[in-house]
């Protein structure tokens, strides 16, 4: 991953598409939205955050297999590192896939990113999700590969801290 970018910045490129999932979806995580409005604000999320990194503009809509691909899955990586130190990437995930969840639901991993003050991130990821499987993306596999990517990128910087100190 070797380059000067940081958690920090990770986190605050996921923090500025939280603020767009925020700007759009509903103050309240109940009832919980529909997998098409779930959808719509993922792809929101993805756009804003991709407008702030991605210089080309035609990288920075989420309209096809490919594109949703590369920007949901790195915003997904990102959003790992919004969440560093209060939740666990996975905890964070099991939220998510409960509130897509259809009802009855259990909302045993919500309560806990609630707890950590997480809940409308776990939202986000939700939406995420939805956006990605409209575009035919293999969520399993992005999920996963953005989580390898967050502890690798993790794993960079602990160590050239160490390095430095």
């Amino acid at each position: 991953m070797s380059d000067d970018v940081t958690g920090a910045d990770r986190a605050a490129w996921a923090a500025i598409a939280l603020a767009a999932y925020n700007d759009e979806a509903p103050d309240h995580l109940l009832p919980l939205p529909t997998a098409a409005e779930r959808e719509r604000f993922g792809i929101l999320a993805a756009e804003a955050m991709a407008r702030t990194i991605r210089h080309n503009p035609a990288d920075q809509a989420v309209n096809c297999r490919e594109r949703a691909d590369e920007t949901i899955g790195d915003l997904i990586a990102y959003v790992f590192h919004l969440v560093d130190g209060r939740v666990t990437p996975d905890q964070l995930t099991r939220a998510a896939e409960e509130m897509r969840s259809p009802y009855p639901i259990r909302l045993d991993a919500v309560c806990v990113v609630a707890a950590a003050d997480v809940d409308r991130v776990a939202a986000m990821l939700a939406a995420l999700m939805e956006a990605a499987i409209s575009f035919g993306c293999d969520v399993p596999a992005m999920l996963a590969d953005s989580r390898t990517c967050y502890e690798e990128a993790k794993a960079e910087e602990e160590a050239n801290e160490q390095t430095n100190a």
